[in-house]
């Protein structure tokens, strides 16, 4: 390193280099070691210990282009700063995500305050311009630094800083092996060259004294390869300190999100993750029609009044953009006016009669005010429709089903489903012929199809009442072959308490102008086929919260570990949100819209700032972010009314120098494992367990083995045939070539296995029938049977998986259940068809018309509206007034003396006339020349002129009288300033603290009043002062101040004591 500085002329003494930034850079790399060709020696292994370094040298000419014409500043902030550089500095290891490398900075001195510092400090790299901080690769601490490559995949992969940690040592440790590795080779490479291996023996074996290489040396040798180590504790904090950096420029990019329909949300799967002493938090947030966030807080507790600020910060951020508030809201809960359903009677649940609706239920329900007043309406938009999310309200009938494992369940959540949706027909009939064109046998589409391309409709209460009503006719006292019923008694008064929610509309879909909220993702080619006939359009429905669900599965990853800091997590959070809506907004894919490849607010406002000056325009336009702060907060910093704050302490981490093993803020953990700790309240969307809402949209009910296989007997109905239930295609089965499941394997599904190895697997199955592990084993011994079978070429055995293995165990379960109640007879069987065919097809709703809304603005609030330009007769009109309201205020003359002999102004240009002022001065002279002053003095001695100008008495020997007066007078001035300047110096004023109340020396001595004592049984110091004493107790009957010994043997000692000891316990 010290040769490299002294080559660039960088080392102190060195020979200067001329116009070293034309030639150079401020990186330095070693040389390759293998490429040295030692004679007289072995290769040393320092050649192959040397890292990169970086040179920091603000003050140098090396980086005279960067700094142009700007002065250094001081650090200690003085007003005149001269910086210089005072010495060689010192290296800093930095690590890498690879490697480490040094940065050497400068030691530099100010010549004005005479202060030194090093130039890697970061409080003075905080004072710098920010092209400065754009060069140094690293992201300083006090003592020790990261690279930033390390920060942007921390934040990119949002791993644990415990994997991280374990990541960046492996990676170092890595390098090392591979240094040494290259040493060991390059010494034999020498050794067989001497030996004569390759042909011809060297010489050079002949000149080196010892043929016995050095040592390597360890990892962590001083000197040698000097590693280092880095600690999760360390990424913590430099996680938190970047975040506090981009904290502003985070809060201003969700501050700019808007929406035109809004989905809140409820869940406490993240909120586990920190523990506060006031309890258990939950999450809340809100997000817009094309998934975005627009606010996301963490309540202490779930009340309307909670969520009053949040609301009130979201009508601002509208207000402050001038667009118009969202009309629609879809939530968890709380969606109508408070009613009360009393507990059913035992054994009532066992009558169809409590589960119908009657006309007095109907107007029960429907009447009186069935507006509630929640937080959105009462703070955001008194005007806004509140409706309740078809999941949540589904999923509460599910959980009053005995199991999901009962036989029935599943049927049960798929008629339920089909029941509270419509599907346009028109899509469904073109969603079948791309079936047919793709060669998809049967052309019944799946729910995941339907789900997708088809428009789907919750219908109008009197509709949806009657569907869901059927549905539970149908199943309420079904039960299973050992005689277990499918629901709970608790069951009816569920359907009671959602009834009212479907009868005040607050499940059915808002109707706008011409249809229901819908957005168009474009169109696909179905299952991968090229074809006008295969391609389907993309429907996005704007119902529901669905997505806040998959938002809560990332939003539990973000936060790493499982418990941490407040701190941590706020910083994971927030950047975890923010990179959410970047994605969300990549997603949507809108024409015209400029996006960057990689996510940093704080480089990209930057940019945006730097092109817009340089170039006139912002080079992504869609992400500038306004300074309008609308003081919303989010996460943990937002502030619920009636709570404490959460104490969020960024500068902890300044104060905590060796990291404890086992703290839980760096501890990590993968997601499996938090999922198998804390089982999740409500599932994802991408990991739902249950059968129906969105996932389950018509999908084919599986009722057992003759339903499904068994073609039916034709059975004459009164008007028509009722149509058998569909069965189940299989897209994937239409496709050409096998399905690839990983790596180079080609598995099968159990619908496409062939009979031997049906007939394999069901040997296997009923030999390892009742233990544990049975799929395990009969996957194992299955692979083994491919495996040895695997040489013949006509075996029809092919690979599966454990999975599809599953699969069929659970197909075999629904083919052994014939003896349900659902087909026990052709009755019950026709009844089912009926009913389902009622649901998909038979339904009143034909067509669903829908609005497609556009893209919700991503722009945050500009700081001063648009203004349109002014016209002329505008502009002529602004003058009118101006000059009008100058004309009605009065003059506001300027106040000046006026002369003592004549009366007037001493001004020249505000007198009358009657008598000429002037202002002489020559030097230290100042003489003011008064015309009716001068006239009264002279006259008596020639004089005869009162308005004499003061050229002419200039000329006349009264002036000379004159200046000689004006000399003395001034002379007498400047003694008498002299003197009293000298008195005030002479002064002595009292030196160190001083009384607040008497203004004397707080000091204990001879020229204070002041007693140092304390009093009996009073911890700490009291200080006896006469005159407050005196203050205090005058009104009590105190004539005089007292000196301390007289205070003492006075009544009122004792009253000052228990004030005093009052004052302390405060």
């Amino acid at each position: 390193m010290k040769t490299e500085m002294e080559a660039l002329g960088l080392w102190p003494g060195s020979r200067p280099v001329r116009h070293p930034m034309n030639m150079i850079s401020l990186w330095r790399y070693p040389p390759q070691p293998e490429l040295i060709d030692p004679v007289y020696e072995l290769p040393s292994p320092k050649y192959f210990q040397l890292h990169p370094f970086f040179i920091w040298k603000p003050e140098h000419t090396i980086m005279e282009r960067v700094r142009n014409n700007y002065t250094l500043p001081c650090l200690y902030s003085c007003p005149n700063p001269h910086v210089v550089s005072s010495g060689v500095g010192r290296p800093r290891v930095i690590i890498g995500t690879s490697s480490q490398y040094y940065i050497l900075a400068s030691r530099l001195s100010c010549k004005v305050c005479k202060k030194y510092w090093f130039a890697d400090k970061p409080q003075w790299m905080d004072m710098l311009p920010s092209r400065f901080c754009n060069i140094l690769p690293a992201f300083l601490t006090h003592k020790k630094a990261i690279c930033k490559t390390v920060m942007d995949e921390l934040r990119r992969t949002g791993k644990s800083p415990n994997d991280m940690a374990n990541q960046l040592n492996e990676a170092l440790h890595l390098r090392y092996e591979r240094a040494h590795l290259a040493y060991l080779s390059t010494v034999k490479n020498v050794l067989d060259g001497d030996s004569g291996i390759y042909g011809q023996q060297t010489i050079t074996g002949a000149l080196r004294a010892t043929n016995t290489p050095a040592s390597f040396g360890e990892y962590g040798d001083l000197v040698g390869w000097c590693g280092v180590t880095v600690s999760p504790h360390y990424l913590v904090d430099c996680l938190i300190q970047e975040y506090h950096r981009q904290e502003s420029t985070l809060n201003l990019l969700l501050q700019g999100t808007f929406g035109q329909a809004l989905r809140a949300d409820h869940t406490r799967k993240v909120a586990r993750k920190v523990v506060l002493a006031s309890g258990t938090m939950s999450s809340y947030a809100v997000m817009n029609e094309n998934w975005m966030i627009l606010s996301w807080v963490m309540l202490q507790s779930e009340s309307d009044k909670s969520l009053q600020p949040m609301y009130e910060g979201l009508s601002l951020r509208y207000i402050s953009a001038g667009l118009p508030k969202a009309n629609y809201q879809w939530v968890d809960r709380d969606c109508c006016a408070a009613f009360r359903i009393p507990n059913p009677e035992p054994r009532e649940h066992l009558l169809w009669d409590s589960w119908k609706t009657t006309e007095a239920v109907v107007a029960a329900a429907t009447s009186g005010h069935l507006i509630n007043t929640c937080a959105s309406r009462e703070k955001y938009n008194s005007d806004i429709k509140i409706k309740l999310d078809l999941f949540h309200c589904m999923r509460r009938f599910s959980r009053e089903c005995v199991s999901e494992h009962h036989p029935l369940h599943s049927a049960f959540c798929k008629f339920l489903s089909a029941a509270f949706s419509v599907v346009d027909q028109t899509d469904l009939q073109r969603l079948k012929q791309a079936y047919v064109f793709c060669g998809i046998v049967p052309a019944n589409p799946t729910k995941q199809h339907i789900r997708e391309h088809c428009r789907t409709r919750v219908p109008h209460p009197k509709e949806l009442l009657e569907r869901v009503e059927s549905v539970l006719q149908r199943f309420f006292l079904e039960c299973d072959p050992d005689g277990v019923p499918l629901f709970k008694p608790s069951m009816l008064k569920v359907w009671r308490i959602q009834r009212v929610h479907i009868l005040r509309g607050c499940l059915s879909d808002p109707e706008v102008t011409d249809g229901i909220l819908y957005r168009h993702g474009g169109t696909v080619q179905l299952n991968h086929v090229k074809g006008e006939a295969a391609a389907v359009p993309v429907w996005i429905p704007v119902r529901g919260t669905s997505q806040q669900e998959g938002f809560h599965f990332h939003q539990a990853r973000w936060v790493t570990g499982t418990q941490v800091s407040t701190e941590l997590f706020q910083a994971q959070g927030m950047i975890g949100v923010a990179r959410w809506n970047f994605q969300r907004l990549v997603d949507l894919k809108q024409p015209g819209v400029k996006l960057p490849a990689v996510f940093d607010p704080v480089l990209i406002m930057e940019l945006n700032k730097l092109s817009d000056m340089v170039t006139g325009q912002a080079k992504y336009p869609a992400l500038l972010v306004s300074q309008t702060d609308t003081r919303e907060r989010f996460g943990l910093q937002y502030v619920e009314p009636g709570c404490r704050p959460v104490p969020l302490d960024w500068a902890k981490h300044k104060s905590q120098k060796v990291p404890v093993a086992g703290e839980g803020e760096h501890q990590s953990s993968e997601p499996s494992a938090l999922s198998e700790r804390f089982p999740p309240d409500d599932p994802p969307e991408e990991v739902r367990e249950e059968h129906f809402a969105q996932d389950d949209i018509f999908g084919v009910a599986s009722l057992g083995s003759q339903t499904m296989i068994q073609p039916l007997q034709p059975t004459k109905l009164k008007d028509e045939m009722t149509p058998p239930l569909p069965f189940a295609p299989s897209p994937r089965a239409a496709r050409t070539g096998p399905i690839k499941a990983g790596g180079l394997l080609f598995v099968l599904d159990h619908f496409r296995w062939t009979k031997p190895m049906r007939d394999s697997i069901d040997g296997l199955l009923a030999k390892y029938h009742g233990q544990k592990d049975l799929l395990t084993q009969v996957d194992a011994e299955y692979a083994a049977l491919v495996q040895a079978a695997s040489r013949d070429p006509n075996s029809l055995l092919h690979p599966t998986t454990k999975q599809h293995i599953s699969r069929y165990v659970k197909h075999l379960a629904k083919i052994t259940n014939r003896s349900s109640s659902l087909n026990t007879s052709s009755e019950k069987l026709l009844e089912t068809q009926k009913l389902w065919h009622h649901l998909t097809e038979g339904s009143e709703t034909v067509s669903v018309p829908v609005v497609t809304l556009p893209p919700a603005p991503v722009n945050p609030p500009s700081n001063k509206p648009q203004e349109l330009p002014l016209t002329k007769g505008e502009v002529e009109q602004m003058v009118k007034e101006i000059v009008e309201k100058q004309q009605q205020q009065q003059p506001v003359t300027k106040r000046t003396r006026n002369c003592l002999a004549c009366g007037q102004p001493k001004s020249r240009y505000l007198g009358d006339g009657s008598s000429i002022h002037f202002f002489y001065q020559s030097g230290d002279v100042k003489y003011f020349y008064c015309s009716t002053k001068v006239h009264q003095m002279y006259a008596a001695e020639g004089l005869t002129n009162p308005r004499m100008p003061f050229a002419d008495f200039a000329e006349t020997p009264f002036f000379k009288r004159e200046l000689q007066a004006a000399k003395q007078r001034s002379a007498e001035t400047r003694q008498v300033i002299e003197e009293r300047r000298k008195r005030k110096s002479m002064e002595q004023h009292p030196t160190g603290r001083l009384c607040r109340f008497c203004h004397k020396p707080l000091k204990q001595g001879p020229e204070s009043p002041h007693i140092h004592t304390g009093f009996p049984g009073v911890a700490g110091k009291y200080v006896y002062c006469p005159a407050r004493v005196f203050s205090l107790y005058q009104t009590e009957g105190m004539t005089h101040e007292m000196i301390w010994g007289e205070f003492c043997q006075s009544s009122f000692y004792e009253t000052e004591r228990k004030r005093w000891a009052a004052e302390k316990g405060k």
